[in-house]
């Protein structure tokens, strides 16, 4: 197999006199340098820091919460243990052998692990032990359906491998490429929309400290995040602040997703809003 990749990460930087340098960046990939977007990427991070010059602090609380497509798939990858066979044989995730067939999220979501999918700029045909990659159903209607499986936790668990085998030191498993949208027949929730929406709400674009924030065993987290406190269809930049929350509760409090899906780096998302996080602001 061969494939040619590139990827463009630009970041840019401004200070003010008196005020704290604020950021922001932005990535493109394409199977080559001629396929990258990079007018867009340069606009997009220019974009992204000039909307968070004016920051302000935020009031410590309660919050309605729209995740970005890239900072909710974030999340989600960073409890990926959940889907994970390797880790639910090795006693290090959510998630139990009998766990398949249970309710995990609201009833119109759903989750695939999609490594074929033509946004996928590192698609492989197949993972490290030569099994054929494939789309797999992880939560449909909100209920669990699949695990990720290695030839060896597929012979655990008296299945198939899925085709998530990594190949190093020892055997590894892990996702390719996530899919997440509404489950079909399903309606996507309460009717949200960040252009229209008048009631308070925080707009999440980025999550940081996803190896120090998230005990994937437990299912809690607790983040530093880049965004802005809208009120009234304004958007304020939050100076800095950390949200904080239960993967298990998150996934079960998710208001509404958007229609419209994005294709990410980390995978297909649309922008997903969830009743009631916690967000702290800086003391």
């Amino acid at each position: 197999m061969e494939r040619t990749q590139a990827s463009l990460y630009l970041y840019a930087r401004a200070e003010e006199a008196g005020r704290k340098p604020r950021s922001g960046g932005a990535l493109r990939v394409g199977l080559g340098s001629a396929g990258l977007d990079i007018a867009g990427c340069i606009d997009e991070a220019v974009d992204r820091t000039v909307s968070h010059l004016a920051y302000q602090p935020i009031e410590t609380g309660t919050y309605n919460v729209c995740f970005t497509p890239e900072a909710f798939l974030s999340l989600i990858g960073a409890f990926s243990s959940i889907f994970n066979a390797r880790s639910v044989l090795d006693g290090v995730s959510l998630s139990k052998r009998e766990s398949i067939g249970e309710t995990l999220a609201v009833p119109f979501l759903s989750l695939h692990d999609d490594g074929l999918h033509p946004g996928h700029i590192s698609a492989a045909p197949f993972d490290g032990e030569g099994t054929p990659t494939k789309n797999l159903c992880l939560i449909n209607r909100g209920i669990l359906k699949s695990f990720l499986h290695s030839e060896a936790t597929a012979r655990a668990f008296h299945v198939q491998p899925t085709g998530h085998a990594g190949l190093g030191a020892k055997v590894s498993v892990g996702p390719d490429w996530f899919v997440l949208g509404t489950s079909e027949g399903c309606s996507s929730g309460n009717t949200l929309d960040q252009s229209t929406e008048k009631d308070t709400f925080v707009l999440i674009e980025d999550l940081s400290a996803l190896h120090a924030g998230v005990k994937a065993t437990q299912g809690s987290f607790s983040l530093p995040f880049d965004g802005w406190l809208v009120k009234g269809g304004e958007r304020i930049s939050v100076e800095a602040a950390t949200v904080a929350g239960d993967i298990r509760t998150v996934l079960n409090s998710i208001l509404h997703l958007e229609s419209n899906c994005e294709v990410t780096h980390r995978g297909i998302s649309p922008h997903v809003w969830v009743e009631g996080l916690s967000i702290t602001g800086e003391a």
